[in-house]
């Protein structure tokens, strides 16, 4: 969880890039100084995990009062093609970039993501939203049948208005070829590791620029609740 920053008032040497910021690392599971926009995406993505998991906040607190890294994180010097009987659980590490919005699903569910556009002026705001098809971080598309509840309305004066992004996750078998039309990379229930998801979401009318909507498809053995079935009388 972000704690802190410290602002600089000098830049890296040899840089005329902007001022550098003190805070958790999403990808590196670290605390690490970052440029502005990556800690702001840094901290929106604190802020989406905690919004959809607000166990995830607590045992982040939790975490850092035993010495830990963030969750998800790799233990010291272990790697992630170093899996077998180290426990890094690499296969639950998401790798998210440049979203604004991040949701945790699994394989075939279908997330509804609530989206508020907000409207500051005194005068109504006619909106029309596009939403791009949902694609992996290399562009190749994952045919995904996303919809919005509403894709024109009038956003009035000082008012907001909330529309719903429904999201179908789709794992699937890949070809033989390597070709994938049936979403991420599994078996149809589960996925092997973290498969990340974005989609870009328009709004004519509204002075905002294009949403970029980030989708994590955990593997079902990230964050399960374990059950004992241990029993007395055996």
């Amino acid at each position: 969880m972000h704690t802190h920053h410290h602002h600089h008032s000098h830049e890296s040497a040899g840089s005329s890039g902007p001022a550098w910021y003190y805070g958790y690392c999403h990808d590196s599971g670290q605390m690490k100084m970052m440029s502005y926009p990556e800690y702001v995406n840094n901290m929106q993505t604190t802020y989406s995990k905690t919004m959809s998991n607000p166990g995830w906040a607590m045992q982040q607190w939790s975490d850092s009062l035993q010495g830990k890294k963030g969750a998800g994180a790799h233990k010291s010097g272990c790697g992630c093609h170093e899996r077998e009987g180290c426990g890094c659980g690499c296969d639950c590490q998401c790798h998210i970039h440049c979203a604004d919005a991040v949701e945790y699903a699994r394989c075939g569910e279908v997330r509804r993501i609530p989206i508020t556009f907000e409207n500051d002026t005194r005068r109504e705001r006619d909106v029309t939203l596009t939403l791009g098809a949902f694609a992996t971080r290399s562009g190749k598309e994952l045919g995904w049948q996303a919809s919005l509840s509403e894709t024109k309305f009038t956003l009035p004066a000082c008012g907001e208005k909330t529309v719903l992004l429904n999201v179908p996750v789709q794992c699937g078998r890949q070809s033989p070829t390597g070709d994938n039309p049936n979403g991420v990379a599994g078996d149809g229930n589960d996925v092997d590791s973290c498969e990340v998801a974005y989609a870009s979401l328009r709004a004519e009318g509204c002075r905002v620029r294009p949403l970029v909507i980030a989708v994590a498809v955990l593997p079902n053995h990230c964050e399960a609740h374990h059950a004992d079935c241990g029993c007395g009388c055996c």
